[in-house]
């Protein structure tokens, strides 16, 4: 009996595993609402709303050249609320900036290849994001310049960041490639530079994903260094003389989970996806929950 249930639980656990893929033809587009509420530590929630379009812009033997567009951005951040309002500023920020992509057969994104174009069309761009900020919290510029405030957030939109983040955050094409099986796990880095595990389940037509922080003691010490010396230079050099004191006693501690779950369609494209993300650090806990849905 013993050796029946075993390989019935094989034969079931083959079974749980599911390849995507979406059928893709020149001419295609899909449209998508992603709804982002976010929960913010002492300002509240804030709502924000952005549709876009997926298309397929070319057909090539090896693969196909895939063009991504944020067309509208809505969010309901009062200006008490100085983090949503730049939260919301940042996503405008991106609407209008045709992003082209080119996949492998699957549609798994390998590169940017208006890359230039769309590093322009953000750098023209940030210029606003900044005021925005400085907008809503003057105390910024106190603590660096708005050239130190434009050189740092233009450190973010590397090639492979802007693509590391289609690969690994919750978004349409973010599982495009992979055969998944339940019980498979994966290792990968955020959008936030913190190391993450993933588990995978798979119940037909849709995907599981839940993720936590995967970061050493060492691994820890180091982000946080890297943080402070780009948020606030001046207080880096007293933060690695106590990093270890801070983290022994527990202030700091960064605690990340992530569950996302992908529905299907039958020709293999995102149908919709329902995320719940929590960051919490020195007790703040800053909840994210994420809806995607093809209209």
């Amino acid at each position: 009996m013993f050796l029946v249930g075993l390989m019935l639980t094989t034969m079931l656990a083959a079974q749980a595993q599911l390849k995507v893929a979406p059928k893709m033809q020149k001419g295609d587009q899909k449209s998508y609402v992603t709804t982002t509420a976010i929960d913010i530590p002492g300002q509240g929630a804030v709502n924000i709303n952005t549709e876009s379009t997926l298309s397929v812009a070319e057909a090539k033997a090896d693969g196909f050249v895939l063009k991504l567009e944020n067309t509208k951005v809505t969010s309901d951040a009062q200006d008490n609320n100085i983090a949503g309002k730049i939260l919301a500023a940042a996503q405008e920020m991106q609407t209008g900036i045709a992003i082209l992509l080119a996949t492998d057969k699957d549609g798994k994104p390998l590169s940017i290849t208006n890359y230039a174009d769309v590093k322009k069309q953000i750098e023209v761009n940030s210029g606003q994001l900044i005021d925005k900020m400085l907008t809503a919290a003057p105390q910024l510029e106190q603590m660096m310049p708005k050239d130190a405030l434009k050189q740092q957030l233009m450190a973010s939109v590397t090639e492979e960041k802007l693509l590391n983040s289609l690969l690994w955050s919750v978004n349409p094409l973010a599982l495009n490639g992979k055969t998944i099986m339940t019980g498979a796990q994966e290792e990968y880095v955020n959008d936030q530079g913190i190391k993450m595990k993933r588990l995978y389940v798979v119940n037909g037509q849709s995907i599981t994903a839940t993720s936590s922080a995967n970061l050493t003691k060492e691994e820890t010490k180091k982000l946080i260094i890297e943080q402070v010396e780009k948020a606030a230079p001046a207080q880096a050099e007293m933060i690695k003389q106590n990093i270890d004191q801070v983290l022994d006693s527990g202030m700091v501690k960064i605690d990340m989970k992530e569950t996302a779950t992908y529905d299907l369609q039958a020709d293999g494209w995102i149908k919709s996806i329902k995320a719940e993300n929590t960051n919490e650090t020195m007790g703040q806990k800053l909840t994210v929950n994420t809806t995607v849905t093809l209209q």
